[in-house]
């Protein structure tokens, strides 16, 4: 894509490339990520010429159209990459006229062949959406250089001040009513591309970016998925039922965003494990049920707090253009006084917040995922992107009855006092 100063279709990535250096672009759920790093002696002139894509952009139909066929290779990635295709198939079950409902990763046959058969012209909307929402009251720039703070301060002043403003709030999706309805806390059977056995439990939450002072969904992601004693993962190892396990939040647009939160547990089973899957989840809901009753632990977040502490202190250096990636969508998401932090740190301990979250994963309000070779001869409905396999059934309420009114594991409880963190 060239601009009104550097009309060379090419010219960007043919410079950047010239004088070995690197550009990228990324697109989450409710941001667009642009950046490039090189050498510094071309640094200026780098800067001027990236600037201008969002001053004077000409969006010609030779790109857009380029652009698709690059989006149709991503999308023919990630089709054979299960947890993407897990995700479309959340998508295919949510509220229809919600933005998760959308196709989220895009082809050459929602981007170009449908569209124009229902007479839509793409490069118009494109244009359209740049002049939307390429404002820069929505946008934060971040840049590093060995250059002077001043000298960095007047070429982005040069450079960037001439961005359109469309003084518009910025938008989000927090008018949107819940994602999903009743289709979610279902019982879904998939087949994966890998051969895998894998249990899926999720919970759909309300938008929690808001208490990133105290990470609830950090505290409750790191306890339910510890591997030491009297943790989930202990106890489905100790009965050869798994081999990894993950829970939590990644923070990601898809997992984090101004309509929802969600929470994961993802487990890697055994042939044995699948066999007793049932079983599997009653460990989680009983381990969970296990932290309602015991309540928020003080304990437990101040030696997270301290670890994290710890960790960013002494953080090695990233790669600049990682470094800068990560600040400028920080400046999106936290006050300026939290834009190296509020990612990383915990910083108030409240106890009310995480009770209340964590009350909130309950059995019946679970999606769960039975993912397996298995399933094959069970699925007769195709998620219509991906093509992934799946059928769906209510929870049996003997099941349901059952994780209810299960009594704590005398084996599950809270990690111990760890003796290698210091004071905190």
């Amino acid at each position: 894509m060239g601009s009104s100063k550097y009309p060379e279709e090419n010219g960007f990535d043919a410079f950047v490339s010239k004088h070995g250096g690197y550009s990228n672009a990324s697109t989450d759920c409710e941001r667009t990520v642009f950046q490039f790093s090189i050498p510094p002696k071309h640094f200026r002139e780098g800067l001027d010429r990236f600037c201008h894509f969002f001053t004077s952009p000409i969006l010609a139909q030779s790109s857009v159209e380029r652009e698709i066929e690059a989006v149709d290779s991503e999308f023919h990635l990630a089709s054979q990459v299960d947890s993407c295709r897990l995700q479309q198939l959340r998508n295919h079950i949510a509220v229809s006229g919600h933005p998760m409902s959308n196709f989220l990763w895009g082809n050459r046959v929602s981007l170009k062949e449908n569209p124009t058969e229902k007479g839509i012209n793409i490069h118009e909307r494109v244009k359209e959406f740049y002049k939307k929402f390429y404002s820069s009251g929505y946008m934060t720039l971040a840049v590093i250089s060995q250059d002077t703070l001043d000298i960095l301060e007047q070429w982005v002043t040069e450079s960037f001040s001439n961005i359109p403003n469309n003084n518009q709030p910025r938008p989000t999706f927090s008018s949107y009513p819940k994602p999903f309805d009743n289709k979610f806390n279902r019982l879904y059977k998939v087949v994966p591309i890998k051969d895998t056995h894998q249990l899926h439990l999720s919970w759909c939450l309300p938008p929690l970016h808001q208490l990133y002072r105290t990470k609830p969904l950090h505290y409750l992601g790191w306890l339910v998925g510890h591997e030491g004693e009297g943790s989930i993962m202990s106890l489905l190892k100790r009965k050869h039922y798994a081999v990894s396990l993950v829970a939590g939040n990644s923070s990601e647009g898809y997992e984090m965003n101004t309509s929802f939160s969600l929470f994961q547990c993802s487990i890697t089973l055994t042939d044995k494990g699948y066999d007793n899957i049932v079983e599997c989840c009653a460990i989680v809901f009983q381990y969970i049920k296990m932290l309602q009753q015991v309540g928020a632990v003080e304990r437990i977040f101040r030696e997270m707090q301290s670890l994290e502490d710890t960790s960013f202190t002494f953080r090695e250096a990233e790669d600049p253009i990682e470094y800068v990636e990560w600040i400028c969508e920080a400046m999106q998401l936290f006050p300026s006084n939290h834009y190296l932090t509020g990612r990383f740190l915990m910083f108030d301990y409240q106890p009310e917040v995480i009770q209340r979250v964590q009350d909130m994963l309950v059995p019946e309000a679970a999606n769960i995922v039975f993912m397996s070779p298995r399933v094959t001869g069970e699925c007769a409905s195709h998620e219509p992107w991906f093509g992934t396999s799946y059928t769906v059934q209510d929870v049996p309420s003997d099941w349901l009855d059952q994780w209810r009114s299960l009594p704590c594991h005398l084996k599950l409880h809270i990690p111990s006092i760890n003796p290698f963190i210091g004071k905190y």
